[in-house]
């Protein structure tokens, strides 16, 4: 027996939010506008998204509670989301504002995982973007830089119901757990396996780049191809379940290009999918998150950073998942996941 979901449509090579398309949402919307779009099929209006975005601003001022940091940022991540009393207490509003309450207090988890909350204490800046960006990178705010980094999370927020995170928060969530204890779940289940391909992809790149030194880009790729092959390790950040061109690509590298970050691990990101395919004699195209960990590698930061930039925006998507579920559909019930179908919004353009 199918059932419905209204957030996502998900199809080769296309990924519709409420019917718009996600490349164009990462182009031209911030990550507050896309929540509010998530968790209630429509943009927000300009005192809407002002009011999401003082109390997004608001939980971010907010000390972050006492963790003991690790090797997995996710981990880290759910048990802040689990020990944070302030985020559990905050019930007061509607839903969107419950989410932009839990991005501010990502943006702070972040910081403090970084060592940035020096950078967080000190701004007056108001864009949600430039809390983003200082949080995770820290030092002196690029704005462009900012937009781009911004552009990254948003390309991240959701791929509907069936990756292992939206079904272990729509687990919980059957159980009618803590909105914030649902996330966790879908949070902590993001891993090298699932959420890690960006931080294996900038590490492949970095190690290209590195070797470039002596052979030339090109040559590099050959040359770490071959061993990745010789070893029988997969390159990740390469192929899709669903998509042969991923939609969010293109967008990615545009923006990259604008904002002065297409370097050298961009360039070989461009290059693999044809290297790869004269050397295996398989079509494999760069994903997503073959993109971002390309980006974050050019933009110098950590590598672990990659699937943190996937867990700021998932955690979006996350929410919307925990929403609709609680609202519409019975308690405990049995989730067969590829019954699910897509029965919201139809395509449109993008306003």
């Amino acid at each position: 027996m199918t059932w419905e979901t209204c957030i996502t449509n998900v199809g080769p090579d296309k990924l519709a939010i409420s019917g718009y398309m996600l490349e164009e949402l990462v182009a031209r919307k911030t990550l507050l506008e896309t929540t509010h779009l998530l968790v209630n099929r429509e943009l927000p209006s300009e005192t809407v998204l002002e009011e999401m975005s003082v109390i997004a601003h608001k939980a971010v001022a907010i000390p972050a509670p006492a963790v003991a940091g690790g090797e997995e940022v996710s981990k880290t991540l759910s048990t802040y989301l689990l020990m944070d009393q302030d985020l559990a207490a905050y019930s007061e509003g509607r839903k969107e504002c419950r989410v932009a309450f839990c991005l501010g207090r990502m943006v702070r988890y972040m910081a403090r995982i970084y060592g940035n909350e020096a950078a967080l204490d000190r701004t007056e800046e108001r864009e949600f973007s430039s809390l983003i960006y200082l949080g995770m990178v820290g030092g002196k705010l690029d704005n462009k830089r900012a937009r781009l980094l911004e552009a990254m999370v948003v390309a991240c927020v959701d791929h509907g119901v069936t990756p292992p995170s939206a079904q272990a928060t729509l687990i919980a969530a059957s159980t009618r757990a803590a909105y914030e204890v649902c996330v966790a779940h879908g949070i902590g289940v993001i891993t090298d396996v699932h959420g890690g391909a960006g931080t294996k992809a900038a590490r492949f790149f970095g190690n290209c780049v590195e070797k470039a030194e002596d052979v030339g880009l090109e040559e590099a790729l050959r040359q770490t191809i071959h061993e990745y092959s010789e070893a029988k390790k997969r390159i990740a950040g390469l192929g899709h379940r669903v998509h042969k061109n991923d939609p969010r690509r293109d967008v990615l590298w545009l923006m990259a290009k604008e904002a002065g970050v297409s370097g050298k691990h961009v360039e070989a990101s461009k290059m693999i999918t044809n290297i790869f395919r004269e050397i295996k004699g398989k079509d494999l195209p760069i994903n997503v998150d073959g993109v971002i960990g390309a980006i974050v590698a050019d933009m110098g930061m950590d590598v672990t950073q990659a699937k943190a930039v996937f867990i700021m925006g998932r955690t979006a998507g996350l929410s919307a998942h925990y929403f609709e579920e609680v609202s519409v559909q019975p308690r405990m019930r049995r989730i067969v996941f590829a019954d699910a179908v897509y029965k919201g919004k139809e395509d449109r353009p993008l306003p």
